[in-house]
């Protein structure tokens, strides 16, 4: 199961040793955010619930990191005199079990039986609920797209078209680390690198993907076969350059451009992308997880026969997709890319763990909306780093202690 789309200068932090007492308390204070409390019991439910998602690492410090920003994010929403109905919450939780092809009773079964009661789930839903709406009231319009923008996208859609790229690639995990901190490399790195060799050096140190291995290097990609605002950020560079970080759900990424060459290729590009991904469980890096997914991509040929062998990692294994390539994340889509119908790979997903990827068909239309999704995928991803701006500047100004 996915994990969810969820006053001082610097953060102050008072550190003490708990006593006896209140380690045994469930209900005893552990965490003040400002003027709120978190509770031994809010900590424990979070990491059931970080369990029972498949989040790896260390799930206290997570766990307490989330509640912290839940903390932030309501307080934040009620100074904005918003509120989150009991219709709207229901229906929170509904969208975010849909994402696993599960209903929200099923979804509330699933972490009864991990431990998590009902409640945590649905507070863990209302504070993401809360923060959407804030994002939304506060930055859709600095978020919009002009039209002046959409020409420049289309017109590198129209080149791309017959066209392929040579690029590298950094991924920086969200949820392994401090954001702000992930957030600073990410910014000093698309900064300071001008060369390969130093692409390559910082792919090595700090990537967490599967690239890392080549030194983040990426074979010729069709750039029709890549999401149209990911593409347009990459051919705006010149060789040897680095994108601005790009955040793509929990990961943060940065590209650096090697090369642009022209193809001879008839008709459109892809538009529609159908394909299944399967969840594999188990920590970072395991040889038992590498093992799993090599055996379930030697074991099928057809996205039917993934189904079928990807039955013991559910509920939260196996998903099917049928989306517009404009609309896949970066990382996923360049994996895409690379694969021919039926044929499947693996990668490392937001959370560390492995995640089995098979490409089941490419639809190649041309879509009478296309400025319409332009617009829409670029105004998510500002909204997406608007949000974890002010997130940060909430915890820069917070003050924070620790019982």
């Amino acid at each position: 199961m996915k994990a969810f789309i969820f006053a001082l200068a610097t953060a102050t932090a008072a550190w003490s040793v708990p006593s006896d007492a209140q380690r045994q308390n469930p209900y005893a204070v552990t965490i003040r955010v400002n003027d709120s409390v978190i509770t031994n019991f809010e900590v424990t439910q979070r990491i059931l619930l970080l369990r029972a998602f498949g989040t790896s690492g260390d799930l206290e410090k997570t766990a307490r990191e989330q509640l912290i920003e839940d903390r932030l994010r309501i307080q934040a929403a009620a100074q904005a005199g918003l509120i989150v109905t009991a219709e709207e919450l229901e229906g929170g939780v509904s969208e975010f079990a849909a994402r696993s092809e599960l209903t929200a009773d099923q979804l509330y079964q699933y972490v009864d039986k991990n431990g998590a009661t009902k409640e945590s789930m649905k507070e863990f839903v209302r504070a993401g609920l809360l923060w959407r709406n804030l994002v939304q009231a506060r930055f859709a319009g600095q978020a919009k797209m002009s039209n002046n923008e959409i020409d420049e996208t289309l017109n590198l859609s129209t080149v791309r078209k017959k066209q392929s790229i040579l690029f590298s690639e950094i991924r920086l995990p969200l949820n392994q680390f401090s954001n702000e901190k992930v957030f600073e490399l990410a910014e000093q790195l698309s900064n300071s690198i001008t060369t390969e060799n130093a692409f390559a050096e910082a792919a090595q140190q700090h990537s967490q993907s599967p690239s890392r291995s080549n030194s983040g290097r990426l074979d010729w990609l069709p750039v029709a076969q890549l999401p149209a605002a990911l593409a347009a950020q990459i051919m705006a560079l010149e060789p040897g350059e680095v994108t601005a970080p790009i955040t793509s759900g929990q990961t943060l990424s940065l590209f650096q451009l090697r090369g642009v060459r022209d193809e001879q290729v008839e008709g459109t590009g892809p538009v529609t992308l159908k394909y299944v991904l399967v969840n594999i469980p188990g920590e970072p890096s395991s040889k038992h997880s590498l093992a799993d997914a090599t055996k379930l991509i030697n074991d099928v040929d057809t996205c039917n026969d993934l189904r079928a062998a990807s039955r013991r990692f559910e509920p939260s294994g196996y998903t099917s997709n049928l989306v517009d390539v404009d609309n896949v994340p970066p990382i996923l889509a360049i994996e895409l890319a690379n694969l021919d119908r039926h044929e499947a790979s693996y990668y490392t997903n937001s959370k560390g763990t492995l995640t089995v990827v098979m490409l089941c068909d490419r639809l190649r239309k041309s879509p009478e909306d296309v400025r319409k999704k332009i617009r829409i995928n670029r105004f998510n991803q500002r909204m997406s780093g608007y949000g974890q701006s002010f997130l940060d500047e909430l915890k820069a100004d917070a003050v924070i202690e620790y019982q």
